[in-house]
């Protein structure tokens, strides 16, 4: 299991930043690649429900589904997917003289792939990881506008 995290400050309060990145509707609006991101079962808000998110990489409409695993208001969201590859992606959030420590943390096992994909396992790892970087920095800017 690979761990990958990036964290970025946000010169915003903490429920401000919370509010902003857990809105599912507005996730098109920063985080890469994704062009849709929706509740399919459940609340978000609780532990058990399950998300959609639908993202373009390299030309092609991917959907994963997860489960939130967690959900601790202006604290931690975390979701965990088993496609297209087992991984679990938290959203961590830290008060800081100002503004708001904004972390991304992603977990991810891609050693189940098939022999093909698992070629290029260590490709896949390192465009998640360009990703977080993009995706924190994203937030950053769409929120201190």
């Amino acid at each position: 299991m690979k761990t990958i995290e990036y964290s970025v400050v946000i010169q915003k309060p903490i429920s401000d930043v919370f509010a902003f990145i857990e809105d599912l509707e507005k996730r098109p609006t920063w985080e890469t690649g994704v062009v849709e991101a929706k509740v399919i079962s459940g609340e978000y808000e609780k532990p058990g429900s399950v998300i959609q998110i639908t993202s373009k990489v390299l030309g092609k409409k991917i959907k994963t589904v997860a489960e939130v695993l967690e959900y601790k208001k202006n604290e931690a969201v975390v979701c965990r997917a088993d496609k297209p590859f087992p991984h679990e992606v938290a959203n961590l959030y830290e008060e800081v003289e100002g503004g708001t420590k904004f972390t991304r943390r992603a977990k991810a096992d891609p050693s189940n792939l098939n022999n093909f994909v698992k070629v290029g396992s260590s490709l896949i790892l390192k465009k998640i990881e360009k990703s977080f970087t993009e995706t924190a920095d994203n937030a950053k800017t769409v929120l201190e506008k």
